[in-house]
């Protein structure tokens, strides 16, 4: 695992980034077995009063309950390679000094298996999640663009990483109170991409 990582921090924003975090077999190895062997699904989500089928597949386990754009996902076992990584975060956000308040307890995937996949504009901002949100993102497969600006604007500029092939971004601090992320459609041709995403959860 790559150890070296790069702290972005902007007026309400806390992150880093760590390139390639998992080695090229072993990120290839647990993409191709969670493709395989989770219960991959299309959720559906509330938007302004409609519901509307989510443009990306999605798969989850969880000690506790999550809910999001009032979908819920309910307590569902861990993957034992996933439960492994998790272990394996935990240690490496011991070492970097960022606490979580109940652990690394609910795991959250998208599947973008075309450049048409996406996640519109949002925060990670949800009540159950606490003041200062954690937010751990292991991205497998083909890079895409992963896009952040401040809410409120005030004339800073939004940042840009193109995000796979074992890459670990770390999310905490403030960050989900003043700026919002996104994964867009691209017009570029593009294979499959997971994204694996760890929060704390309060019980």
């Amino acid at each position: 695992m790559n150890s070296n990582k790069t702290i972005y921090i902007r007026p309400g924003l806390t992150l880093y980034v760590i390139r390639r975090w998992l080695t090229s077999n072993d990120e290839r190895e647990l993409l191709h077995s969670l493709q395989a062997e989770l219960s991959w699904g299309q959720g559906e989500i509330t938007l302004f009063g409609r519901s509307i089928d989510e443009p990306r597949l999605t798969a989850w386990c969880g000690d506790v309950p999550y809910t999001y754009s009032r979908r819920v996902l309910e307590e569902r076992p861990w993957h034992p390679l996933l439960s492994k990584l998790r272990n394996s975060i935990e240690a490496r956000l011991r070492t970097d000094g960022v606490s979580t308040p109940h652990g690394l307890n609910h795991c959250f995937l998208n599947y973008y298996r075309t450049n048409h996949d996406s996640m519109g504009w949002h925060r990670d901002n949800e009540p159950e999640l606490g003041r200062y949100p954690v937010i751990v993102s292991l991205s497998l497969g083909e890079p895409r663009r992963f896009r952040l600006r401040k809410k409120a604007g005030d004339g800073i500029s939004p940042l840009t990483f193109d995000l796979g092939h074992g890459d670990l971004l770390v999310m905490y601090g403030l960050t989900q109170a003043h700026w919002e992320h996104a994964l867009l459609k691209t017009r570029k041709e593009l294979g499959p991409r997971m994204n694996i995403t760890f929060r704390s959860v309060a019980p």
